[in-house]
């Protein structure tokens, strides 16, 4: 018998067999945000898609499986374009398929790309032998309120409809405003999918709040459910939020719950599974299950530590600029000359483009709703290689840094930005890995650097004396800064201590702070107008050599100290950016022929972002990008200090448990990034 199944114009009209009643809790499913990497395909949906049958995904990648090809359906074709204009691209994934079964009988991928945004599909999943979807459906972007406007930073939901009747979606919700209101577009979402599926269907994903902060909905909707692990599922470093479960329409069986995969650390959601189980032993899978075994009760497990390297501190190596590949002297409307890394949705000439600046921050940025941590894509922390630390994957290098931190928030929570002490964070990834490096960039922000930095520039643009005689106590200020740093790292020995690690077990590294400025014989530009009108850099000869010698310097110095003090490694950034500091005669801006496709060259670059607006928002270069960003490593700055960190690793591999050595990491016209034992006299470290 045929029945047919009309439904509303956004669906794909299908014809198909009648089967088993319809009912989301026959199927096993999941959920996985893969934080837009390439490499979870293989790291982590790969392993979670061999344990369900359905498996949504958000924050896909642009780029699919390479043995993935776009191939028709017995329903579906390869591309599906809707009524309101999204296309549903269908995906045979060869080399993935359901245990035990031939290699005609691949997974299938659908995915729907988000509007104006990289890296940020939609997908689903569906690994059963047989060709099981009847239909697609995309539900648009959804307002907040009803009636009101839709957010640019809102995406559809992507459904697909099974054989027997049953809807899955996948959706991820727009960020929340604070913990405190967790308003979003899912009761909208929900509703709309509610309306179009019927009955039976599910929707799995990254919700961005909390499942107990949506009881009203649930209370308006009494057929509606929570399928949930019960279990913090975001993020992996230090989880604190279960944002990751199933809200579903026409579950029946009481047994079907939810699992946090904890042993599929690929990203910083943890994946959650949906299946039937009397769950004797709670709602998490610690070890990767066994495929036959997987259904019955699970084995013990000893979770293995995988290691682990963690960053610590403040903007300077959170990844604070990281959206700008060098400088531009141009409006903000577009890519900034193929300079923003946030730009998107160009039009030919970029110079209109929606600016994204999730693609780069994440939900720590300084647009609205962000932590303003500024932790980027690129922070130094992830720009390290496998050849510098060859057992530690992209997923398991920890940011735990943030924009504006100072020793007391290594120790204290950073209550206006949200976040717990770094120490506590840090507490939580030394119990589940096993770290073998700590580096800590702290003490700028003690010292007042950025209001130290501020004076000088409004004293240049104002066209004052310099500012080096406002600050006559800088001296004493550094000793301050070195105890205040001293007893930020004995906090952090502490709580390895605390977690069971001898000294021997990790390499803690004390880093200092590149000067961002040249010497004052190499600016580009000469002491007047144009040193800020066109180059970003408003700073006297005379306060550019004093805050190289005596800020950059001296603070470099006490941190030097202040790691022999701990029996910490020290490890110099001074001459880490020589030739390419903000308006070096080395280095140069980009230029209109430059666009994001063919950016300025590394190489050629400014690797410091520059000073953007002062007096007025509406005045010079139009407000590109935030104040907070000025004078830190760019994206190419961070490029080049993962560099340095990966020569580091490679050092301290080869040389792990012989006494300490301090290092240098300096760029040289002849060998590029280069890191040294730094030769300094032997009292330099006996300072107490």
């Amino acid at each position: 018998m045929l029945v047919l199944i009309t439904v509303t114009s956004l669906l794909q009209a299908v014809v198909f067999p009648g089967t088993a009643q319809a009912q989301a809790d026959r199927h096993r499913a999941g959920t996985f945000n893969m934080q837009g990497a390439p490499d979870r395909w293989q790291q982590g949906v790969y392993s979670a898609a061999k344990q369900v049958d359905v498996l949504a995904l958000q924050e896909v990648p642009d780029a699919v499986p390479p043995d993935a090809e776009l191939a028709d359906g017995a329903y579906v074709h390869r591309l599906t374009t809707l009524a309101h204009g999204f296309t549903v691209e269908r995906y045979r994934w060869v080399n993935c398929r359901p245990p035990g079964e031939p290699q005609s009988s691949p997974c299938i991928i659908y995915r729907v790309k988000t509007p104006t945004r990289r890296n940020r599909s939609l997908a689903i999943v569906v690994n059963q032998p047989t060709d099981a979807v009847r239909a697609v459906q995309v539900i648009p972007p959804q307002p907040v309120v009803p009636g009101g406007p839709v957010n640019n930073a809102a995406k559809p939901a992507l459904g697909i409809l099974l054989a027997d009747g049953t809807w899955f979606y996948t959706l991820h919700a727009q960020n929340r405003p604070s913990r405190a209101s967790q308003r979003n577009d899912v009761p909208n979402l929900i509703s709309k999918i509610s309306a179009d599926a019927g009955s039976h269907w599910a929707a799995m994903g990254d919700f961005n709040r909390t499942p107990d902060s949506l009881d009203p909905l649930l209370a308006d909707n009494p057929d509606l459910q929570i399928v949930r692990s019960g279990l913090f599922t975001y993020p992996v470093k230090s989880p604190k939020d279960e944002f990751d479960y199933m809200i579903s329409n026409g579950v029946t069986d009481n047994q079907y719950t939810g699992f946090r995969l904890t042993y599929l650390d690929a990203s910083d959601h943890y994946p959650v599974g949906f299946w039937t189980s009397a769950a004797p032993d709670g709602h998490e899978f610690r070890c990767d299950p066994i495929d036959a075994i997987l259904k019955a009760r699970r084995a013990a497990c000893v979770p293995p530590k995988n290691p682990a390297i963690v960053s610590l501190g403040d903007s300077y190596i959170s990844g604070e600029a990281g959206r700008w590949a060098g400088n531009a002297d141009t409006g903000a409307h577009g890519s900034a000359w193929g300079t923003d890394r946030a730009a998107d949705n160009c039009s030919k000439s970029e110079d209109e483009c929606d600016h994204d600046l999730d693609t780069v921050y994440g939900p720590t940025s300084y647009a609205p709703g962000g932590t303003k941590c500024d932790r980027s894509d690129v922070a130094p922390i992830n720009m390290t290689d496998t050849d510098g630390y060859p057992r530690v994957p992209p997923w398991r290098r920890f940011n735990l840094a943030c924009s504006g931190a100072t020793t007391n928030e290594i120790t204290h929570p950073y209550a206006d930005k949200g976040e717990d002490a770094q120490t506590n964070q840090l507490a939580d990834i030394a119990k589940r890995y096993q770290v073998k490096m700590i580096v800590v960039s702290i003490g700028g922000n003690d010292l007042k650097f950025s209001d130290i930095v501020r004076s000088c520039v409004k004293r240049y643009v104002l066209r004052l004396a310099g500012c080096r005689g406002v600050w006559p106590d800088v001296d004493k200020d550094l000793v301050t800064v070195r105890q205040q740093v001293v007893t930020a790292l004995r906090a952090v020995q502490q709580t390895m201590q605390t977690a069971g690690y001898q000294p021997k077990d990790y390499n803690l590294v004390v880093q200092s702070y590149p000067a961002p400025l040249p010497r004052s014989t190499d600016y580009r530009y000469k002491e007047s107008g144009p040193r800020y009108s066109d180059g970003g850099c408003p700073f006297y000869d005379a306060d550019t050599d004093w805050a190289r010698q005596t800020l950059v310097g001296g603070l470099t110095r006490e941190l030097r100290n202040a790691a022999a003090t701990v029996g910490a490694r020290f490890f110099d950034l001074g001459p880490a950016f020589e030739g390419h500091e903000l308006c070096s005669n080395r280095a140069d801006q980009a230029s209109a022929s430059d666009t994001l496709a063919d950016p300025l060259p590394v190489q050629y670059a400014e690797w410091v972002r520059w000073i953007p607006y002062l007096l007025s928002s509406d005045l010079l270069w139009l407000s590109q990008g935030d104040q907070q960003e000025a004078l830190h490593p760019n994206a190419y700055g961070q490029e080049a200090l993962g560099e340095c960190l990966s020569q580091l690793g490679g050092k301290l591999e080869s040389g792990f448990g012989r006494p300490a050595t301090d290092y240098t990491c300096r760029n040289t016209p002849v060998l590029g990034i280069d890191v040294e034992p730094t030769k300094l006299p032997t009292a330099v470290h006996t300072v107490g």
